[in-house]
């Protein structure tokens, strides 16, 4: 099964960017909401007695996605790829991933966000280039010592790019790019990272960031991702 993934990266330079957290849902949101919008100006009609003001386009602006995402410690989740994990932990690392400032250079990450044929997702490889917008946290359950055990996050992302990505978006097979690759029957990771990256030797990087607990036994249909790794 593929579940939502965050993968935070701060802009590089010349061909390389580097990566940061990496965010996996524990479970997959039960809907997901794009918003497109279409500006006009406000400017007024001419016509004598015009009485339905004139709205001249000004342009679009960036995709924006939200979701719900489910945190739980109790350990009554079916077993997936999730341990058992605190849900103060699993926030902490949301916003490592996308919310947190990066020291040097003073604003948070960018983002790529994926999960399977998710076509509602921005460019041509499936995956949607952009920032975090907003996000709450609702805590919903708690042990007697109080100590959060269940909760969810509501975030809205919108759709952006570093300069870097946007300058080789030409090429769609540039090792620049987050790419995500079904994995087919014969297929085996560093045959994958020869093909994207020109390295095999890359697939340890590629393994950490999909949580693949062996390289080796990767089973057909499994959805990897394959981010610009410096």
């Amino acid at each position: 099964m593929s579940y939502l993934t965050i993968v935070g990266y701060k802009e590089g330079k010349k061909s390389a960017k580097e990566i940061g957290s990496t965010f996996i849902a524990q479970v997959n949101p039960a809907s997901i909401q794009t918003k497109y919008t279409v500006n006009y100006d406000n400017e007024t009609g001419t016509g004598e007695g015009a009485v339905i003001p004139e709205r001249k386009f000004t342009g679009c602006s960036s995709q924006q996605v939200s979701f719900e995402l489910l945190l739980d410690g109790t350990g009554a989740l079916p077993d997936n790829h999730a341990t058992m994990v605190r849900v103060k932990d699993q926030v902490e690392l949301f916003k490592k991933t996308c919310y947190y400032y990066i020291g040097d250079v003073h604003e948070p990450p960018y983002v790529t966000i994926h999960w399977r044929d998710t076509s509602f997702f921005k460019y041509n490889n499936q995956v949607f280039y952009g920032r975090i917008k907003n996000f709450d946290v609702n805590y919903t359950l708690f042990s007697s010592e109080g100590v959060p055990l269940r909760a969810k996050i509501n975030a809205s992302f919108i759709g952006t790019v570093d300069s870097l990505t946007e300058s080789v978006m030409k090429d769609n097979q540039s090792p620049d790019l987050t790419h995500v690759v079904t994995v087919k029957a014969g297929d085996n990771l560093p045959m994958l990272c020869e093909k994207i990256y020109g390295r095999r030797q890359m697939f340890h990087e590629v393994a950490k960031v999909n949580n693949l607990v062996s390289f080796r036994d990767i089973k057909p249909g499994t959805e990897l991702v394959f981010p610009p790794i410096k």
